[in-house]
């Protein structure tokens, strides 16, 4: 992930380990490594400093997903956003969005920039990925100061989509949230790790960027972040579609909402539904 103010270079937090589990394995205190469970898919995620992007030849180069970046904080909304928002779901990818969250701005300030943007690019639709959290930085707060400000944003988000939220972040960042937030579904981040060390609280991941320096076809430049689904495609496609609430159960808190643009289209079409294959279960690092 980058901020629009610097490149966020995230340090290699790989570690040896061994273990009778084939998942998951320790190597020293309680660092632990995961490994994915079998199939993998490959993902990218983008930001405005990358220009105009070329989806279809991304989803030619064997993509199948694509998260881009709504902002950061409230200061930087990225200007391509919506044809990215647009683009990704045009070349047949599962697509999602993340916001680079800064703790010192309020949290409701900046959902609200997503949600505003997220209308004029569209709205999120069924099959869309949950909006994400990236917590990266602490901007001098205190860990109790971050983590309040994160559960501002995630039960908001979550009230107005109905969705439950993704965290995007890494180990160096556990002292900071702490282990408050493992019901989120965690995308991590450890750059040339084979199976990533996870941050305090989680035991699994959904989301693995293992790369910030990828090529891609479509994609301006030599420094693509890469990221893989720990899962098929099929996998990927059932995690980011709403389930259908039980008959007469009433739905969930301001699904239906059209001016935040963040409801579930049930009318949107789906998104391709054909399996990427297995990619094995990798060895731990």
């Amino acid at each position: 992930m980058r901020a629009s103010v610097l490149a966020f270079a995230l340090p290699l937090l790989a570690a040896g380990c061994s273990s009778g589990n084939e998942n998951a394995c320790t190597g020293g205190g309680q660092a632990l490594n995961v490994c994915a469970t079998g199939t993998t898919i490959k993902g990218v995620d983008v930001y405005e400093g990358q220009g105009t992007i070329d989806w279809t030849s991304v989803k030619g180069a064997g993509i199948d997903f694509a998260i881009t970046r709504v902002s950061d904080g409230t200061a930087y909304p990225d200007s391509t956003f919506e044809a990215n928002w647009v683009g990704i779901q045009k070349a047949g990818m599962v697509r999602g969005l993340y916001q680079f969250f800064r703790p010192d701005v309020d949290p409701i300030a900046q959902a609200d920039l997503m949600f505003s943007k997220l209308a004029k690019a569209g709205g999120l639709q069924n099959g869309d990925l949950p909006p994400v959290l990236d917590i990266e930085v602490t901007d001098g707060l205190s860990a109790s100061q971050v983590q309040t400000a994160m559960k501002k944003w995630l039960a908001y988000v979550q009230q107005k989509t109905g969705r439950t939220p993704m965290i995007y972040t890494a180990a160096f960042m556990s002292s900071t949230i702490g282990t408050g937030f493992s019901s989120y579904p965690l995308w991590v981040a450890n750059f040339g790790a084979t199976c990533p060390l996870m941050p305090s609280g989680w035991t699994d991941w959904v989301i693995f960027q293992y790369a910030d320096h990828g090529t891609v076809a479509g994609i301006p430049g030599t420094g693509e972040d890469m990221d893989e689904f720990n899962g098929s495609l099929k996998d990927l496609i059932a995690f980011a579609t709403v389930p259908v609430p039980d008959a007469g159960a009433p739905p969930p808190a301001d699904a239906g909402t059209t001016e935040a643009g963040a409801g579930s289209d049930a009318s949107a079409p789906p998104p391709p539904t054909s399996d990427a294959g297995d990619a094995g279960s990798p060895p731990c690092p």
